[in-house]
């Protein structure tokens, strides 16, 4: 079969320099970056693609170790690959800036050395991904590629890193108004000459307009969305192009990946009927967007040839699709993969605290929402809260039941509740708190010439300089208070994919710090402001992170269960996963491999269950307690279909009365 589809914008428009990829995890954005940037190399434009997902697969796509230095791609002269290390970005800028930056706190504020080293340890981190875009900028204008690519990270964390560029306007708001303190002084007394601190909020604010005019450049730069067709993925994609334009960024195309052609075959024919509706949802939804589809090869998309044949696909050629139809010999039949194996989950029934992590699209927050299904239903006596904290929420999706960010009954479930926590808003009512004590306490004390307009503006906004990431772990915080108020017997959390999970599970120590110093920093001005409530709050928050902290390393209360599924990405991925969480001493109790390919008579489907085979034996060697799920014919969406997948996993759940 050979589609006919006209060739998207980003295979034919030779004046786009920038190119970004993204979606859902697990939909193919990696493959079809990496496609692309080999399409572009191979007619002779000079081109970079670049990773910014904490979690990089651009090595796996590639086959081939690339890492956090520009890598020549073997066998492609005009190819080069990049997977941003952030860490050593913001360690080059604090060695670069941070003695600036130092010197404009000591000249704004009553803080002496010692507080701002301190504060600026603590604050900077999680600017790293903003170091990333600005790094992606300086390569752009330094004009040494005709073409930069980003392989961007799920759809939740792109949209927070565009919003970055904000988040650094406000921290040079309020670097400016520390410094604007100096200027008067010395402006009063003197004569005020601009220095390196002048020139560093002038560079900064520089770059930021840089980088806003380079990504709402519609004839130079390109977001392509990447889906699949089924729902949760189509309304992740909405919110993508809602949030995308938002930033007034050019959207082109939509890569609809995976689509299961019809053969003679009880699996793919069901596939195939189930994506139908989604494929049509997509044209109509989408219908001012140029829809690309891709079908589903029968084997990994890995190094260049199976990428090559990808973008050929990409353009409208099928039949490559179709190959393993043909290709796959007799004796493949023969190959078995061990049948089901339901997880033991008697050993965690008594924990406080599920967390759920895996790579993007394989499937957590199912088996995180099935989990919370079978413990209801099983222990109808306790209480059970599954909530996220990924800014790209998926429990309403799954349930098929709004959700939000109130706590929301699981229809029909009397001890079930989910949670959409609302991160951002959980840290603005913080922000909220802090400012108006300050402005109650500067109105109370002070008055006409007493009132230090440089002070006041400067208490206000310190609080601005938080540690990104700091709003996504207040919602863990805010968990704390259920726990103590004993809401809940057990906390499902369904977390971010794998990268921006562990950067979340890294955070208690440094947002503890931060709070630590933060308050110590208050303390400065306490004979001048009193910030009782704020002082108090902070307190509150420094204790719940220590309990926050003693229940991750309790495998009494805490266990981690991986999600993963049969491919050798998958299988990395989880490999680097587990060994963190050993660094981290949080315990996995054991793990998912879903989407696994079960018998089948036909050769597309023997072959893919035949690849799969090694990686599931691979799997099950990095934990003993790894189960086996199979892909089911239709998308795991609403409590019947989170039961079926409960019942595979766990075994039979009783029927309600």
């Amino acid at each position: 079969m050979t589609a006919v589809q006209n060739r998207p914008s980003f295979l034919r428009d030779v004046r786009l320099t920038l190119l970004l990829f993204g979606g859902k995890g697990g939909v193919g954005k990696t493959t079809t970056a990496a496609a692309t940037a080999l399409f572009w190399a191979k007619r002779q434009r000079k081109t970079l693609i670049v990773s910014t997902d904490p979690a990089h697969s651009l090595s796996d796509s590639f086959d081939q170790l690339i890492g956090d230095a520009i890598t020549p791609i073997q066998g492609c002269s005009h190819l080069f690959a990049l997977e941003i290390n952030p860490n050593r970005l913001l360690d080059d800028f604090k060695r670069r800036y941070g003695d600036i930056l130092k010197m404009i706190a000591y000249r704004g504020t009553y803080f002496d050395q010692d507080d701002i080293d301190q504060f600026f340890n603590l604050a900077l981190p999680g600017l790293d991904e903003l170091m990333a875009i600005i790094e992606i900028t300086n390569i752009i204008g330094s004009q040494a590629y005709d073409l930069v690519i980003v392989d961007t990270a799920p759809t939740g964390h792109t949209l927070r890193l565009l919003s970055l560029p904000q988040l650094m306007e406000e921290w040079i708001n309020v670097l400016d108004l520390m410094l604007e303190k100096h200027r008067y002084i010395a402006a009063t007394f003197g004569r005020y000459e601009p220095d390196a601190t002048d020139a560093f909020l002038d560079q900064m604010a520089a770059d930021l307009r840089r980088l806003r005019a380079i990504l709402s450049d519609s004839h130079t730069t390109e977001f392509v969305p990447v889906a699949i067709p089924e729902a949760m993925s189509i309304e992740e994609t909405t919110r993508l192009l809602t949030g995308l334009a938002e930033h007034q960024i050019n959207v082109q195309t939509i890569v609809v990946n995976r689509v299961v052609l019809a053969r003679d075959c009880p699996f793919c024919t069901a596939r195939h009927a189930m994506q139908a509706p989604h494929l049509h949802e997509i044209e109509q939804r989408f219908a001012q967007r140029t829809i690309v589809q891709v079908p589903l090869f029968g084997h990994e998309i890995r190094g260049q040839e199976a990428l090559e044949k990808y973008i050929r696909a990409v353009q409208g050629n099928w039949d490559l699709a179709t190959e393993s139809d043909t290709n796959v010999s007799g004796e493949s039949n023969a190959v078995h993969l061990a049948p089901v194996v339901q997880f033991d989950l008697r050993a965690l029934q008594h924990l406080k605290l599920l967390l759920f992590g895996g790579k993007g699209g394989v499937g957590k927050t199912s088996m995180a929402a099935a989990t919370a299904l079978h413990l209801a239903r099983t222990h109808p006596e306790h209480k059970t809260l599954i909530f996220s904290t990924d800014p790209a929420h998926s429990l309403t999706d799954s349930f098929e039941q709004q959700i939000g960010s109130q706590i929301t009954s699981i229809d029909g479930f009397e001890g079930l509740f989910a949670l959409e926590m609302d991160s951002l808003d959980l840290l603005e009512d913080l922000k909220r708190a802090y400012v108006a004590e300050i402005d109650e306490v500067f109105d109370s004390f002070f008055s006409g010439s007493f009132d230090v307009p440089f002070d006041r503006r400067v208490m206000e906004e310190l609080i601005s300089l938080t540690p990104a990431g700091l709003d996504e772990f207040m919602a863990l915080i805010k968990i704390m208070d259920f726990m103590e108020e004993g809401r809940y017997n057990r906390y499902i959390l369904d977390l971010a994919p794998t990268g921006h999970a562990l950067r979340f599970l890294e955070m208690p120590d440094v947002v503890r710090q931060w709070f630590t110093t933060f308050f110590k920093l208050l303390l400065k001005y306490y004979e001048v402001t009193r910030l009782t409530r704020m002082s108090d709050l902070l307190r509150q928050k420094s204790k719940q992170l220590r309990q926050v902290q003693k229940i991750l390393h309790d495998a009494e209360r805490c266990q981690f269960v991986a999600v993963t599924i049969p491919e050798a990405m998958a299988v990395e991925e989880t490999r680097r996963l587990l060994q963190r969480l050993a660094e981290l001493e949080i315990t996995c109790g054991g793990g998912v491999v879903n989407m696994a390919a079960m018998p089948s008579a036909s050769q597309f489907c023997t072959g893919l269950r035949s690849g799969q085979q090694r990686y599931v034996e691979e799997l099950r060697q990095l934990h003993a307690n790894m189960a086996l799920a199979p892909f089911f014919t239709e998308e795991i969406r609403g409590v019947d279909q989170l039961s079926r997948m409960a019942d595979t996993i766990y075994g039979a759940m009783p029927t309600l009365p």
